[in-house]
């Protein structure tokens, strides 16, 4: 019976020791609510000039706690009532400190109802490895459609 408890025992051992190569070797990753990013604003205009209020203003604020070299990748998801959804990806290289992103939607508000932004940031570079930030707004933009294809321009 010892025989059996020390065979268990090596056993054990060999498997705790072969997962903490694979556990160290992951970078960390955590989905934050910090404000280090967040949507301040969404709202509808005539942002082309096109005498079409069918385009959707997105503001992004970056509050970061130093000017430290940070890359920040960007999904926005922009779902207008019918369920019909708009992916942005945008990548920010050397992202600074204090700072408002605009994110020009043109031609999508083609709906009335209750438009949904959703943003998922990957923040990389501030010394805590890789880290996620969420957030969302809801509006409402007036009805009507606009002419035009959906296009996107991001800016600060």
């Amino acid at each position: 019976m010892q025989k059996s408890n020390l065979t268990i025992l090596a056993a054990s051992m060999i498997v705790l020791l072969s997962l903490i190569p694979l556990a160290s070797a992951q970078p960390r990753t955590v989905v934050s609510e910090s404000t280090d990013i967040s949507i301040i604003d969404a709202y509808y205009a005539d942002l082309d000039g096109d005498n079409c209020e069918d385009d959707i203003k997105i503001l992004l604020e970056f509050k970061f706690p130093t000017d430290d070299s940070v890359r920040v990748d960007l999904n926005i998801w922009i779902e207008l009532p019918s369920g019909l959804t708009y992916n942005v990806r945008v990548s920010v290289y050397r992202a600074p400190a204090q700072s408002i992103l605009n994110i020009d939607g043109l031609n999508m508000a083609t709906e009335s109802g209750w438009y949904t932004v959703t943003m998922l940031a990957s923040v990389m570079g501030t010394g805590n490895g890789k880290y996620y930030i969420t957030d969302q707004l809801i509006f409402d933009p007036p009805t009507g459609a606009g002419p035009g294809l959906p296009d996107v321009k991001a800016y600060f």
